[in-house]
């Protein structure tokens, strides 16, 4: 079944030149490859209107029962894509490594354009685009940040080979140091295929996927991008992307099914599993999961595979979001899958961020989606972390799970709390003092009586403590997002004691004889619109200002 790679020869280096170089080559594909160093571009690009809480729709189902109290979502930006020859790119992959996120872009169709981002993301609430890459001759449709200062990537590109005559794949790599590009791009497009769809690095070598007529192989590379001495090249049909785990090479085709390669001096096919038939030309993504692989298998939804039952052992259908009704069926696809220790993660594309808990078994116990704007075309999980590639660019969102019960304080005794399980709006009536524990997600509170929390009560539309009123709360307060601007109404003899972390994405308002008091040494705040402390009003204890507004 599979050849020796096809006149790899040498590869030949292309030396890339910024937008700051006189005179490039004509004859140099790469001087097309132009680093944006203008600042305003640079930070413009990360935009915080809509930070801040995001909804989640739970599922009265067995498969999400207990989504109200395993996680919420909260947005922490979301990076505009590049605009190249005047049209807007979407972002097509994500790898995330150390501080710092890499994301592709390309332009869907026949028209060739690509960019690549670096973000840096060590301040998780203040990401920063440090670098940014575009091209107006190639499409990027993955990269891969190795262990030694490299990005790989791969793509397709109308200047092949030979003034043209070769084939479209493109394939390469750059050295990035503290975020930024070094002045040399290595370009070469001697792999077969119209596309590269899929790269990774595996013990210095890159593995490169190309998709319509293309196969499976591989280079060496930093210095002029040359073959291994034993290089193989497996030719497969429609390929579209590839997982390794302990030398086992898992391989997506749209022909062939799930194949299990492994890699010693060549790659070898050592066995395959037929899959649910693939859209042609679609991306479709997989992930190991334990000793399992997940599949995205656009309108069937995720496939569970297994290499040594040689079977499909689960599925994961395609959800929807309660309002997504109305949504072009081509559009409800699940385009890429992604996990981490706990969470299953489905890029849905139209349908939005569907996120999963298994158990033991394979079988789900919580499930919500993501009430993300835009559709959901790529999803990289990094532990609390995950990046959501989009049409309109890349979303930076967070999960947040349940505190655990060491992590709450002595304020109030949660241990006696149940969990929330009731309704996306909470009232709570005059004369009703609640207590609850672990993680809520609401879109309105009101509250008129007595309410006490321990956990994270995470809020997306309103909260108001009406008159009379005590809200006691030990854990994390989330209010509202930037793009609505929630406010948080402390009315006339109503009290609101925390110990812990507020986070208010509109105006903080203390009517008189209201009451905010922080409780303990280590309570923190932050108020992204105004604190507005009517006379007879009272901020009381010990609490860290986050964004000075308390001055």
């Amino acid at each position: 079944m599979f050849k020796r790679l096809l006149a790899l020869s040498l590869f030949s280096a292309l030396i890339f030149t910024s937008c700051e170089k006189d005179n490039p080559s004509p004859d140099n594909p790469a001087q097309n490859f132009n680093i944006s160093r203008d600042a305003s571009e640079l930070n413009g690009a990360i935009n915080f209107d809509e930070t801040g809480v995001i909804g989640v729709a739970n599922f009265n189902t067995n498969r999400g029962a207990e989504a109200a109290s395993v996680f919420g979502i909260e947005q922490i930006a979301f990076v505009e894509p590049p605009v190249v020859d005047g049209t807007t790119l979407r972002a097509t992959h994500v790898d995330v490594r150390d501080n710092y996120a890499y994301v592709s872009y390309n332009k869907e169709g026949a028209v060739y354009l690509g960019a690549i981002d670096i973000i840096d993301v060590s301040d998780k609430y203040n990401p920063v685009l440090v670098s940014r890459m575009t091209t107006d001759i190639a499409d990027i449709n993955s990269l891969y940040m190795d262990d030694n200062g490299y990005l790989v990537f791969t793509g397709a590109s109308a200047k092949g080979a030979n003034g043209g005559a070769g084939n479209r794949t493109l394939q390469g790599y750059v050295a990035v140091e503290n975020g930024q590009f070094s002045r040399d791009f290595e370009l070469d497009y001697n792999n077969p295929g119209n596309a590269g769809v899929h790269i990774l690095v595996i013990d210095g070598e890159a593995i490169v996927v190309s998709g319509d007529a293309g196969g499976v192989g591989s280079f060496m590379y930093p210095g002029v991008l040359t073959p291994f001495d034993n290089q193989s090249f497996l030719d497969y049909g429609d390929l579209r992307s590839a997982a390794y785990k302990n030398n086992t090479l898992a391989v997506l085709s749209g022909e062939d099914g799930l194949l299990n390669l492994s890699i010693n001096d060549e790659l070898i096919e050592n066995s395959r599993i037929a899959t649910a038939a693939l859209t042609p030309e679609s991306k479709r993504t997989m992930a190991w999961y334990g000793d399992n692989i997940l599949v995205s298998e656009g309108a069937e939804g995720a496939g569970i595979y297994n290499f040594e039952a040689g079977a499909r052992i689960s599925s994961l259908p395609l959800r929807l979001h309660p309002d997504a009704s109305e949504i072009n069926p081509e559009d409800k696809v699940t385009n890429a899958v992604s996990t981490d220790d706990h969470f299953i993660y489905m890029a849905n594309g139209g349908a939005g961020l569907d996120i999963i808990k298994l158990n033991e078994s394979l079988n789900p116990v919580a499930e919500g989606i993501a009430e993300i704007q835009g559709s959901a075309n790529f999803v990289q999980a990094k532990g609390e972390y995950i990046y959501v590639a989009s049409g309109t660019g890349l979303k930076i969102l967070k999960i947040i799970t349940p505190l655990l019960d060491e992590e709450t304080g002595s304020f109030l005794n949660c241990s006696e709390f149940d969990p929330y399980t009731g309704d996306k709006n909470l009232t709570i009536p005059s004369d009703i003092e609640a207590s609850y524990s672990g993680l809520i997600n609401l879109k309105h509170l009101n509250v008129n009586g007595i309410l006490n929390v321990c956990g994270d009560l995470l809020i997306e539309k309103s909260a108001n403590l009406s008159s009379d009123s005590a809200l006691n709360m030990s854990g994390n307060f989330k209010l509202g997002n930037k793009k609505t601007s929630e406010n948080l109404v402390i009315n006339s003899k109503s009290a609101f004691h925390i110990e812990g972390v507020m986070e208010i994405h509109g105006d903080l308002i203390i009517a008189s004889e209201g009451v905010l008091e922080f409780v303990g040494e280590d309570s923190k705040i932050y108020v992204a619109g105004d604190v507005k402390i009517n006379s007879g009003g009272k901020v009381i204890g010990e609490f860290e200002d986050l964004n000075n507004k308390f001055d």
